[in-house]
This record gives C-alpha cells, structure tokens and sequence, in this order.
C-alpha cells in the first residue's frame, strides 16, 4: 500500500508540471542564503546545496529560490511557498507539494497560489 502512496504521489507531481505553465520571459528569479530574501522578493522553493551558504554536512534547505512579486501586474498569479503572501496580495488556493517549499513527508499545503490585487 505505501508503494503505491509513493507512485500516486509522484505520478502527480510530475502531472504538475506538464501543467503548469511557463513563467513569463520577464521574471525576475534569483537564489539566496536560507532568510535572506531581499525587499520585493517572495520564497518560492528551498534546497539543499552543501557546497554554498554555510556548506552544511546535513541535508537542510540553505538555499532558497526566490521571485519578485513588486513588478507584477494586477491580476498577476504566483506560486509561493507557505507563509510568503506579501501586502497586497491574496491566496486563491494552497496544496501539497513534497518536491517543493520544506520538502513535507507529512501532507499538509505548503504551496500557495496567490494573485495580485493592487
């Protein structure tokens, strides 16, 4: 039965990515040490990499993907991981992912799809 949980799951996220769609030309993506997310920016996926950000010998999320938000349109849709909705912002929907945002083992929304309002 858990090998069957494990396919289900990621059958379904590799669906997710057919189906998302491409980020524009014009996004602005950077990464950044763990907690140091610049101004205008928004978390939108972590990793580890043992050779940047402290070199950790342990498997921690040091590195984390980032994506302005400022420069989007209003009506703009993002994906950002939980905890990430900036000021002007609201979330349309949230779900769980446990390739992205902390890499979860225990299911619980840890993506959130948020739209600019203003």
């Amino acid at each position: 039965m858990a090998n069957r949980f494990k396919v289900l799951m990621a059958l379904i996220a590799a669906a997710a990515f057919v189906t998302l769609p491409a980020a524009p030309a014009n996004a602005a993506v950077g990464t950044v040490c763990a907690w140091s997310v610049p101004a205008g920016w928004v978390k939108t996926n972590d990793q580890w990499d043992p050779t940047r950000c402290g070199n950790p010998t342990a498997i921690v999320n040091n590195v984390w993907t980032i994506e302005t938000y400022y420069d989007k349109n209003i009506g703009a849709v993002m994906n950002v991981c939980r905890g990430w909705v900036p000021t002007g912002w609201t979330t349309i929907s949230s779900r769980w992912d446990p390739t992205r945002c902390d890499h979860p083992t225990a299911i619980y929304d840890n993506v959130y799809t948020i739209r600019r309002l203003f």
